[in-house]
C-alpha cells in the first residue's frame, strides 16, 4: 500500500527517508530566501501599518499564505528525494517551477489529500 507524506512509520519499520547531497543543500537555501522574503515583507507590512495605510493590514495573512505555499513544494522534495528529479536545484527558478506545479497538481489530483512519491 502506497503511503502518504505524512503518514509515520512505527516501530521497525520506521526509517528517516530524507534529501541529502545538492539537493538538500539546494531546499536548504530555497526555503531560508522564501523566509527572508517573508520576513522582509511581513516587515514592509508592519512599517505601511505602522504609517496608518488604511489595507496594509491585509498584506499579513497574503503574505502567510505566499509563505506556506512557496514551502511546502521544498517540505514534500526534502522528505521524498526518491521522487523528484536527481538533478533538481531548488534555487534554480525553472526546477522550482516544475516543482511547485508538480507538488500542487499531486495535492489537486489526490482523492484522500495526501501526496504519494507516485503521484510526483
Amino acid at each position: 500500500m502506497p503511503r502518504g507524506v505524512l503518514d509515520v512509520a512505527r516501530g521497525d519499520r520506521a526509517r528517516a527517508r530524507v534529501a541529502t547531497g545538492d539537493l538538500a543543500r539546494s531546499i536548504i537555501a530555497a526555503f531560508a530566501c522564501a523566509t527572508l522574503a517573508f520576513a522582509g515583507g511581513c516587515a514592509l507590512a508592519h512599517a505601511e501599518v505602522a504609517r496608518g495605510h488604511p489595507v496594509a493590514f491585509a498584506l499579513f495573512p497574503t503574505f502567510g499564505v505566499a509563505y506556506l505555499a512557496a514551502c511546502v513544494p521544498l517540505a514534500v522534495a526534502y522528505t521524498n528525494p526518491e521522487d523528484v528529479r536527481a538533478d533538481l536545484n531548488a534555487c534554480r527558478p525553472r526546477d522550482y517551477a516544475w516543482l511547485f506545479r508538480r507538488t500542487w497538481g499531486a495535492f489537486k489530483d489526490a482523492e484522500d489529500g495526501k501526496v504519494r512519491g507516485k503521484d510526483l
